[in-house]
C-alpha cells in the first residue's frame, strides 16, 4: 500500500518535458565517457621515444642528448646544475662561472657556451647558455666519456621523472594551451568538413579513427565504416547541397587527446537539423583523427549556428 501510495505521488512528465531531461542526463553521461575514453587515449600515446634509456658510466647513471647533430653523453645529477666538459666544446668565451652542486656554489673560471638546439628524446630546448668547466677527473673516474651533465635545472624544465629500477628517464609532457590544440586541429582537419559536404567518402574516411564511436538521434553507430554507411545514406545524397556548421564551446585537452563541446547546424534542401554536441579528436604523429562524437538534436527546421 505504501508503495502504491507513493506511486502516485510521483512527479508527471509530459512528452515535451521529458526530452530536454534526458538529452540533458545523456549529455552528462557522455561527458563522463569521453573524458575516460581522453584519458586511455592519452595513456596509449605515449611515444617509445618520451622513454629515455639510462646508461652507465661505472655506477653513474648517464643519457645521450643531442645538441644539433651531435649526439653526446651527459652524467645525470638532480644535485647539481647543468654544465659542460671544457674539452668537448671549443667554442665559448672565457668567463668566471657559477657552477652550483650538493655542496654549494662555487666561482671558478670556465666557459660560457650558447647551444642552439639541445634535445632529450623528443623534447627540445631552444638557445641554452650552459658553463664549461674541466670535468675529465669524472671521466677517469667511472672509466667513459662524459660530455656534461644533466643538472637539475633541465631535467626540470623538461618534466623528467628518473626510474632508476628500470632504468629509463621519463619525459614529462609538455604543457599545452587548449586554445592553440584546438587551432592546430582545426587547421588540420579542414577539409573534412569541406569532404562532408561533398559528399566525399574516402577524403572523409582519413578523418576518423578507426575505432570511432558516432552517437546520434538516429542510433548509435561504431567503427569507421559504419559511420561512413550512415552518413552515405542519411546525407551524402544531398551533395553538394550540404552545409555543417559549428560554434565551439568548451575546449579541454587531455594529453594529445582534445574534448570539446558546441552548437551545430546541418542544412540540407529538405529541412534544417540543429542541436548540441560534444566530439574527442586524437593527434597521431602530425594527423588528427575523429574519435567520438555525441548530436543530440533540438528543434528540427531551427538553425542554432548562424551564416
Amino acid at each position: 500500500m505504501k508503495l502504491l501510495a507513493h506511486s502516485r505521488e510521483m512527479p508527471r512528465f509530459s512528452q515535451e518535458e521529458l526530452f530536454p531531461m534526458l538529452n540533458q542526463r545523456a549529455a552528462a553521461v557522455f561527458a563522463v565517457l569521453f573524458f575516460m575514453a581522453a584519458i586511455r587515449a592519452s595513456a596509449q600515446s605515449v611515444n617509445a621515444e618520451d622513454e629515455i634509456p639510462i646508461e652507465r658510466c661505472d655506477k653513474l647513471p648517464m643519457v645521450r642528448v643531442r645538441m644539433g647533430s651531435a649526439e653526446m653523453r651527459f652524467l645525470v645529477d638532480t644535485g647539481a646544475t647543468s654544465m659542460l666538459n671544457l674539452s668537448s666544446f671549443d667554442g665559448g668565451r672565457m668567463k668566471e662561472v657559477q657552477v652550483t652542486s650538493w655542496s654549494g656554489t662555487a666561482a671558478t673560471n670556465g666557459r660560457e657556451v650558447s647551444i642552439s638546439d639541445f634535445s632529450l628524446g623528443t623534447h627540445h630546448l631552444k638557445n641554452v647558455k650552459l658553463p664549461a668547466i674541466d670535468l675529465s677527473p669524472i671521466g677517469k673516474a667511472c672509466g667513459g666519456r662524459v660530455d656534461g651533465i644533466l643538472g637539475v635545472d633541465l631535467l626540470d624544465k623538461m618534466a623528467v621523472t628518473l626510474d632508476l629500477k628500470h632504468h629509463i628517464a621519463l619525459l614529462g609532457v609538455e604543457p599545452s594551451d587548449p586554445k592553440l590544440m584546438y587551432a592546430n586541429m582545426e587547421d588540420s582537419m579542414h577539409g573534412c568538413a569541406t569532404a562532408f559536404g561533398e559528399g566525399n567518402a574516402a577524403v572523409l574516411a582519413e578523418c576518423l579513427d578507426p575505432e570511432i564511436v558516432f552517437y546520434t538521434p538516429d542510433g548509435e553507430f561504431v567503427g569507421r565504416e559504419k559511420v561512413l554507411a550512415y552518413l552515405r545514406e542519411r546525407f551524402f545524397q544531398y551533395a553538394p547541397n550540404l552545409c555543417y556548421r559549428m560554434i565551439t564551446h568548451q575546449i579541454q585537452t587531455y594529453g594529445d587527446a582534445l574534448w570539446y563541446s558546441y552548437d551545430y547546424s546541418i542544412e540540407t534542401p529538405q529541412q534544417t537539423l540543429s542541436g548540441k554536441g560534444f566530439a574527442m579528436c586524437r593527434r597521431s604523429g602530425n594527423r588528427w583523427r575523429m574519435l567520438n562524437l555525441h548530436n543530440s538534436v533540438s528543434e528540427p527546421g531551427k538553425s542554432l549556428v548562424k551564416p
